[in-house]
């Protein structure tokens, strides 16, 4: 692009553009302005990472001002640039083609290395961006492929993680409709399976029955599958001061189990905390709680959640 404007307000900020001053100078660089003054930021033959400012420049003090290349060209090359060539493989339309899709660019992330491997990055980032997949689950994704690399069969929390829970915010499996293009469909919030919803010892009925109980308890960290394997916590003071961990995990049985645990730190106030908190009648209701569930006896409290949802 090659156009001759009339005024430096005819140029946009990262405008590539030429300039001859009154004094026959010429200059070629990206076009700045700022408090409505003109500059040129040029090559600076000193320092390779620092560019040289010219500038305030008017009007009046130039002969004339060439566009070289515009605002969107420079954004394009840039954009191109920081992909590279793009990875092989069609364009994903239906939910089946975004998850191969995105398994394959995973894979390639992970056998690939230095620059190349920041572009792939940037292409699995960029397909991932059309289905707004969460972070965490990109997470998931990338992390699985690299598991590729040592096994071919499909990876644990356990396999991708320093163990087999995790924060929900860092590390999530994807659903199936988490690859879907239609937005309706990707928030639709499932049903739990028939096991979670009848099991009283399921994480989302003792949740529940925590919450129904006036406890402060919320996921701290999840297995996978969720309902089934997750860490609780339940703050019995202010902030995180008093707070307890509930562990539920399957035994060898297959039946989930409960724990309790302190969630604090073990210095001495943390100590007087734990003791202090393990005093109260709220504490005494989680222990009650914990108990009747690893017992397996019925209570009002624990409703199970025929219409629950966990996602």
């Amino acid at each position: 692009m090659n156009t001759r404007p009339t005024s430096f307000t005819d140029c946009r900020e990262q405008d590539v553009i030429s300039i001859v001053t009154n004094d026959s100078e010429t200059f070629t660089g990206s076009y700045l302005t700022q408090a409505r003054m003109h500059f040129i930021s040029v090559k600076n033959p000193v320092s390779m990472l620092l560019n040289k400012v010219l500038g305030p420049f008017t009007d009046d003090d130039v002969k004339s001002i060439e566009i070289v290349k515009s605002r969107d060209e420079v954004l394009e090359d840039r954009y191109d640039r920081l992909r590279g060539e793009r990875h092989p493989g069609r364009e994903p339309v239906t939910r089946e083609d975004y998850e191969y899709r995105l398994s394959v660019l995973a894979k390639a992330v992970a056998s690939a290395e230095g620059q190349r491997r920041d572009q792939l990055e940037r292409q699995f980032g960029d397909v991932a961006d059309r289905i707004s997949l969460a972070r965490a689950k990109r997470q998931w994704m990338l992390s699985a492929g690299k598991y590729s690399l040592k096994s071919n069969s499909p990876p644990e929390l356990a396999d991708l993680w320093m163990s087999d829970v995790a924060s929900p915010s860092l590390l999530a499996r994807p659903r199936d409709q988490d690859f879907d293009p239609d937005p309706v469909v990707r928030r639709k919030r499932l049903p739990l399976p028939p096991e979670a919803t009848e099991d009283p010892r399921s994480v989302p009925n003792v949740l529940r029955a925590m919450k129904a109980a006036g406890l402060d308890a919320a996921v701290q960290l999840a297995g996978d599958p969720a309902w089934a394997r997750a860490v609780v916590q339940v703050d019995l003071g202010p902030g995180r001061s008093m707070r307890h961990l509930a562990d539920a995990r399957r035994g060898p049985d297959g039946v989930i189990l409960w724990s309790l645990g302190w969630g604090g730190n073990d210095s001495r106030p943390g100590i007087r905390k734990r003791v202090q908190s393990m005093r109260l009648d709220s504490y005494r209701e989680l222990k009650l709680l914990i108990n009747r569930v690893n017992a397996g006896h019925a209570s009002s409290a624990f409703a199970t959640l025929h219409a629950g949802e966990w996602k």
